[in-house]
């Protein structure tokens, strides 16, 4: 079989949730696909390092011709009209205009169909040209439906994929549910391939190197004790719910010297966050460091005395995994995917009450013997997640 995987993705240099899933599910694939299967990775530019050694039956393919916007939607098919696959897998929520007839496709998690507010309006664009050209382009292949904006991009997307996938995956239970109710598709025609931990990275021995611990810790400028975030600082992931919790908890005196940890870019309603830590005065308390270097996220989750993720909505929520992989009890929303993902082994909170998240997390930092059942049972619990059983099972899929 010829197989097309759109890996440009998974060949970001900053990866976040879905380009870790592309690229850790196309590397399971190395050992899950039959050696007499040809496999095709499309990229935009050269391959990052990161890749390592292909095997022989694997290679990449740079789509280089312009243009550059577009990618997926131009350059990836016009390549599956020119050099047609028997099946097309695209990991990240956008296909092609022209693809295969076996196309199989990944839909995180679907919350723009009920959250509208949570995701951008604004163009997408750098330059004011290129916001009206973009615009232009999408509504002149969407006949005027869609704009060229974040919350139209994922309305489009996900119609495309249901209406050009033969079989669509998703990374949880609750995903595939809301999937199938929210399209009302076959059941059929969805399945789960969850995401999951990497082991090389998160893992128990993390904390076996306090010394690295605190040597990441000093080049962050970052001083113990600290709470921690994963995520883009973002309407959706509820920081703002997050440093109004962390406000209430540093009332109480015990924990007035807690510093919180906001790792991530920018996204939606961040200069709202950034206010009401000022307007709070904890810009000595709130660190927000921006993106930083997938190496040290393992000791920096290691060091926090817990990690919290009250987002309003998760397709599935990796953090937590990688956070009970390495020890650190997780404090999260009991909305959307997370109970699922953590199942007992987290304390579940109220994301849209700042009291709830803040009680949650005095409970595990107080309690000690609830911190140390939320430790010994993360380590099991992330375990029952693996990219190896992941790879097997996308691969059971591709030739089922």
């Amino acid at each position: 079989m010829r197989i097309g995987i759109d890996a440009s993705r998974a060949n970001l240099l900053k990866k976040t949730g879905t380009e870790w899933y592309a690229f850790h599910l196309i590397r399971a694939l190395f050992t899950a696909l039959k050696p007499e299967d040809e496999v095709i990775l499309y990229l935009k530019e050269e391959p990052l390092s990161d890749w390592g050694a292909l095997p022989e039956n694997f290679k990449f393919k740079i789509l280089k011709w312009p243009p550059r916007f577009l990618w997926t939607l131009i350059r990836l098919s016009l390549e599956m009209v020119i050099n047609p696959v028997d099946l097309l897998f695209v990991p990240a929520h956008i296909v092609p205009f022209f693809c295969p007839q076996k196309t199989i496709t990944t839909l995180h998690d679907i919350g723009f169909e009920h959250s509208k507010e949570l995701y951008g309006q604004k163009s997408i664009g750098k330059s004011g040209l290129l916001k009206h050209l973009l615009n232009f382009l999408v509504r002149f292949f969407t006949l005027g439906k869609y704009g060229a904006n974040e919350y139209d991009y994922h309305r489009f997307s996900a119609r495309l994929a249901l209406s050009k996938s033969q079989r669509i995956l998703t990374v949880s239970e609750f995903s595939k549910q809301d999937i199938i109710q929210t399209y009302k598709i076959n059941p059929g025609r969805v399945s789960v391939v969850p995401n999951a931990v990497d082991f090389s990275r998160f893992n128990e021995t993390i904390r076996e190197n306090p010394s690295k611990i605190a040597e990441i810790q000093a080049n962050l400028d970052l001083v113990r004790p600290y709470l921690m975030a994963l995520g883009r600082i973002e309407k959706k992931k509820n920081s703002l719910g997050l440093v109004k919790a962390f406000k209430i908890l540093r009332q109480d005196i015990q924990f007035k010297n807690y510093k919180l940890l906001l790792v991530g870019t920018f996204g939606l309603g961040s200069e709202e966050v950034f206010e009401k830590i000022k307007e709070y005065n904890l810009s000595d308390q709130v660190i927000c460091p921006g993106w930083i270097k997938a190496e040290y996220l393992p000791y920096v989750l290691a060091g926090a005395e817990a990690f919290v993720m009250p987002s309003f909505f998760e397709g599935f929520g990796v953090p937590v995994l990688e956070a009970m992989a390495v020890g650190t009890p997780v404090v999260c929303s009991n909305t959307a995917s997370l109970p699922e993902v953590v199942d007992d082994s987290g304390m579940l909170v109220e994301p849209s009450d700042p009291n709830s998240i803040c009680q949650g997390i005095k409970t595990v930092l107080t309690d000690q013997g609830l911190k140390s059942r939320l430790v010994q049972s993360g380590y099991k619990r992330a375990k029952l997640f693996s990219w190896e059983k992941s790879g097997q099972k996308l691969a059971e899929i591709i030739f089922g």
